[in-house]
């Protein structure tokens, strides 16, 4: 007998064509989620761009950190003459299509707030009211009761299903069932149509991460990052090779009781969990879970077995994961991403650099500042000392045309592989001349002679003496201040005379 339910599942199914027949010139598309990113739906809508009766134009795609390549844009309509993509975080199809034919839109962004930031204009209790007439996301198959698993993109589905007056779910045999977090499931009653990924032909990229193997340069970057590391600390790495250096320093140092808060869940993580380091036994918040907010299922096997069903892991929104008030709750906490620059004030760049769209702050911010706020915490902003072009990351002044993603008193750790560097606290003179310590040997003379034609070093200033993590010019190494909180709201954090924490005092 067929329940009331799963009458209203057959009910709403759809093919892509059937959704792509309902959209209307002019529509605005949210492309999905980051983990959840529309692949039918998009490629059958696509389909119908052009000047023609019956087409499609005026069409605006609406993409946050889109991984799944569509080539179909550029194949059918190259010049967006029908068509806008506003993507707020580039990946290399979305920026061929920017160098080559100069088009795409970018805008400065970052998750959680600056989501909301954004979406706060399409929001509407009233459907009808809503500014988004379209919402295409990835799930998984509903379950018996009716619900969708968010799957490997829960992240920003909490804000999007409160924004768009129609919402499509492309359901995905291939996505597990991530367990809860929170708004990591939705009901069909919640939902307009879904169609049925056909998954051999709509693929994943799929990668051989375990294949990847860091660069000596970035392995000399992780042993530097490794210096700050303790057992029990509380993770979050980035995307990138780097990250898979950091964790094969950590499988080599050795460290014990890890823990695991990130926005991204990668194969370096995933790796560490498989280890048995992590165990989540001490963490502050969400004890004994690894929580997470999206994935790129990169080898959907691996995965698939490591997230389905696991009690140890635990999607949550990004309103969790990126909240600053949640970060600064957990101790020890260390988050390690990478920049794309540093002036010697200290500003960090890691979106928009010198009139060109790299890719965007995405979590950056949130958790290079507001780890750092945490009891023992650590923000890490790590790269090469020189870009693939032979230019200094580390430079007098950001260029113009650059976005300021950290600002300067905000900074924390600052590692290429010629060092490490902590920020916070110093003196002009004091962080000029760490910056200058960490760059490339060939660079620094050149750096040290702009720093003082613009006062950011005085004339008779030593470069030789800038503060180290050994602790010159009294500067504390970091085990002096792993007990160490920064003051948030009325309560004073600190130490009590014996070096002991205390709150409250």
């Amino acid at each position: 007998m067929t329940t009331p339910i799963q009458q209203k599942i057959r009910d709403k199914k759809r093919t892509p064509e059937q959704i792509a027949d309902m959209v209307k010139s002019g529509d605005w598309i949210n492309h999905g989620s980051t983990g959840g990113d529309s692949t039918v739906c998009t490629e059958a809508v696509v389909k119908r761009l052009g000047p023609g009766s019956g087409q499609l134009k005026d069409m605006e795609f609406f993409m946050h950190a889109m991984f799944y390549p569509h080539p179909e844009f550029q194949e059918i309509d190259p010049m967006q003459e029908y068509h806008c993509i506003h993507e707020f975080f580039f990946f290399p199809w979305n920026r061929r299509a920017r160098d080559t034919n100069n088009v795409s839109d970018w805008a400065q962004w970052g998750w959680a707030y600056g989501m909301w930031a954004h979406h706060y204009r399409f929001a509407n209790a009233i459907r009808e009211n809503r500014g988004m007439d379209w919402w295409f996301n990835a799930a998984t198959l509903p379950d018996d009761n009716g619900y969708f698993n968010m799957s490997y993109g829960t992240n920003n589905c909490n804000i999007f299903r409160q924004t768009a007056k129609k919402i499509v779910f492309e359901a995905r045999s291939d996505y597990p069932w991530a367990e809860g977090g929170r708004f990591n499931t939705i009901h069909i009653d919640e939902i307009d149509y879904w169609v049925e990924v056909e998954c051999e032909k709509y693929k994943w990229p799929q990668v051989n991460e375990k294949a990847i193997q860091p660069r000596p340069v970035e392995q000399k970057i992780a042993k530097h990052i490794m210096k700050i590391m303790r057992d029990r600390d509380v993770i979050q790495l980035g995307i990138g090779a780097l990250p898979s250096a950091c964790v094969s320093a950590m499988v080599d140092a050795g460290f014990k009781d890890l823990g695991v808060h990130t926005e991204m869940m990668n194969a370096g993580l995933i790796g560490l969990i498989e280890s048995g380091q992590v165990t989540n036994a001490y963490k502050s918040l969400d004890r004994g879970k690894s929580v997470y907010t999206f994935a790129f299922p990169l080898d959907v096997d691996r995965y698939y077995k490591t997230i389905h069903r696991n009690q140890a892991m635990a999607a949550y929104d990004i309103d969790y994961t990126n909240n600053l008030n949640v970060l600064t709750r957990i101790d020890n906490m260390i988050s390690v991403n990478n920049c794309l620059a540093v002036d010697l004030l200290g500003q960090i760049c890691t979106g928009y650099y010198e009139k060109r769209p790299i890719s965007s702050t995405g979590g950056f911010f949130q958790f290079h500042v507001f780890c750092a706020q945490s009891r023992g915490g650590r923000g890490v902003a790590a790269m090469t000392s020189r870009s693939k072009h032979g230019t200094s990351r580390i430079v007098p002044f950001l260029p113009e045309g650059s976005s300021v993603d950290v600002p300067a008193q905000l900074a924390n750790y600052v590692c290429t592989e010629f060092g490490i560097v902590n920020l916070r606290g110093l003196s002009g003179y004091e962080r000029a001349a760490a910056l200058i310590s960490i760059a490339h040997p060939e660079d620094r003379d050149w750096l040290e002679e702009e720093a003082r034609n613009y006062g950011l070093l005085p004339p008779s200033f030593p470069v030789s003496m800038y503060p180290s993590e050994a602790g010159g010019r009294r500067y504390p190494a970091y085990d002096e201040r792993r007990r160490y909180k920064i003051p948030m709201g009325s309560a004073i954090w600190g130490y009590d005379w014996e070096g002991e924490y205390q709150s409250g005092k």
